[in-house]
């Protein structure tokens, strides 16, 4: 055999085999190394949240929405992928009304991304009923608001036909209407029944005359006999409070015949 045979040989048979060997695995290795890089730059992007049972989303703290106006609360939730829930309207002399006043679940405890925080709105201090205090003396009418945490404020007097003068005749805001506490109530008080006009019974006869008084809601007082020529017999003269005049209903009408 001369030499360029011998260069020209077939190589052995291990070689062959270990040259395919070598290839995978470096083209394993490559591919793995890619899977790594890509992998971590999936997970920096948060592609991979659902290899840890969402634990990224699932682990949210809740933040603090009370004494915030809905709005707020709203934007505060949303910058954590939360919902906001109104449940209702509660009172709280703490909170003005209009704002939170409440909230499931609480501040700083940790719910999973898209979790409805419920939320209650907040409408001030409780409302006191104002009481019906018609018939009442003033004094006592005013105790009353006390009690209930409320101001008495000026007073205002009315005439009323069915209420003595003196008591109240209501309230302003009326009974039954809800206020705050210290909201001030106008007291209604009576003069009693208002002034009317007095009759004309000049000219008349005794008995038409009582009635025309009365009538009118007024009462014949004392009846005198007097002398005119200007009217026949037996008819009124003279009368007082005179025809027009304003009075008090009940006021007595004094009466002069003519003889």
């Amino acid at each position: 055999m001369d030499l360029d045979d011998e260069d020209h040989a077939p190589a052995p048979r291990a070689i062959r085999r270990g040259r395919p060997v070598l290839a995978a695995f470096l083209t394993s290795l490559v591919t793995t190394v890619a899977a790594f890089a890509a992998l971590t730059v999936a997970e920096r992007r948060g592609l991979l949240e659902f290899l840890h049972g969402g634990q990224q989303r699932a682990d949210v703290e809740v933040p603090s929405v009370n004494g915030v106006t809905v709005e707020q609360a709203r934007d505060l939730l949303q910058a954590r992928d939360l919902l906001l829930t109104l449940q209702g309207e509660r009172p709280d002399p703490q909170i003005p009304a209009g704002r939170i006043a409440g909230q499931v679940p609480l501040a700083g405890s940790r719910a999973a991304r898209g979790t409805a925080v419920q939320a209650f709105l907040s409408v001030g201090a409780a409302a006191v009923t104002i009481p019906t205090l018609t018939g009442a003396r003033p004094d006592d009418a005013v105790e009353q608001l006390r009690n209930r945490k409320l101001l008495t404020g000026r007073r205002q007097e009315e005439a009323s036909e069915t209420v003595a003068a003196g008591l109240v005749i209501g309230t302003d805001p009326a009974a039954g209407q809800a206020v705050g506490p210290g909201a001030e109530v106008t007291l209604i008080v009576s003069t009693g029944p208002a002034p009317r006009k007095v009759p004309k019974v000049l000219g008349l006869r005794l008995g038409k005359a009582k009635k025309l008084i009365e009538d009118a809601g007024f009462k014949v007082g004392a009846t005198r006999v007097g002398s005119s020529d200007r009217y026949d017999d037996e008819v009124i003269i003279k009368q007082d409070p005179t025809e027009n005049a304003l009075a008090a209903p009940g006021t007595e009408i004094t009466l002069v015949v003519n003889e």
